[in-house]
């Protein structure tokens, strides 16, 4: 596949501001294209089984555009996801690591061009409805902020050892918000965490549910440990009330939930 030549037909029929760069395996196209939070978006174009396949290498996936990460909006944003791709003529695929790609596929190298064209846009679709606000404000940013807290405690303490919004292979539509590994063991962590009881509540289910399906997976015998770790600051923390959640959660679950005021525990745990 020659690059130059691909590179004059997209500046020719596409966009003249277009810019590339000649990574290992793929020709990205970083386009003019750009979403509500100001990212550019790329296109990734390969050469597979006698085919030219563009791609998005699965940064939406692996959050390269830096979206929040509201699980309350997911279903909202699948859907839209679906309405695109049906627009845009995009499959998506997922990786040995349960990564997803979606990509576009083209016979020949004229193809090229409207192919970036509509890949581009919908990134761009994506990318803004996952910024779009969906729930109330105050809820959104105490979940952000959670999250991006937990995240980068994990990450500093275990570096390459965990891997965040993570899915066992053989149930890779469920993500876990972490999974640590230590060589043959696995620790299993989910969040919780809500401005009122209500969101706080629905956490907890959500933990319960990936946890059951955890149990049946192939890895079971692997996992060391299953924890929640609650946000015990945020307005929805109201363990009396949700006695009989937690309840239910403690049978699915290696250990009580850690309270994130005492989070140096898991550290005394993993």
């Amino acid at each position: 596949m020659d690059n130059n030549q691909i590179i004059e037909r997209i500046k020719s029929s596409f966009c003249s501001l277009t810019n590339f760069k000649v990574r290992q395996n793929a020709l990205e196209v970083i386009t003019a294209y750009s979403t509500i939070n100001n990212k550019f978006v790329s296109v990734f174009i390969t050469f597979t089984n006698n085919k030219i396949v563009l791609t998005d290498s699965g940064w939406i996936d692996q959050n390269y555009y830096e979206t929040p990460l509201n699980d309350d909006s997911e279903d909202i944003v699948r859907r839209i996801i679906s309405t695109f791709k049906n627009s845009f003529n995009v499959k998506s695929t997922l990786d040995n690591s349960g990564i997803e790609f979606y990509y576009k596929t083209c016979e020949n190298i004229e193809q090229i061009p409207s192919a970036v064209f509509d890949l581009a846009n919908f990134i761009v679709g994506v990318v803004n409805s996952y910024c779009i606000q969906y729930k109330d404000e105050k809820e959104e940013k105490e979940r952000e902020t959670f999250r991006k807290d937990a995240n980068d405690f994990l990450k500093v303490n275990y570096a390459n050892n965990v891997r965040l919004r993570y899915a066992l292979d053989d149930f890779k539509g469920i993500k876990f918000n972490a999974i640590v590994n230590k060589g043959a063991d696995l620790f299993i962590l989910t969040y919780v965490t809500g401005s009122t009881q209500t969101y706080f509540e629905n956490d907890l289910r959500k933990s319960i549910v990936n946890f059951e399906i955890a149990v049946k997976s192939k890895y079971r015998d692997n996992i060391k440990e299953r924890v929640t770790i609650v946000n015990d600051k945020s307005e929805g923390y109201l363990p009396e009330k949700s006695s009989y959640i937690f309840e239910i959660l403690n049978e699915k679950t290696t250990r009580e939930p850690i309270k994130w005021t005492e989070k140096e525990r898991i550290l005394e745990l993993i």
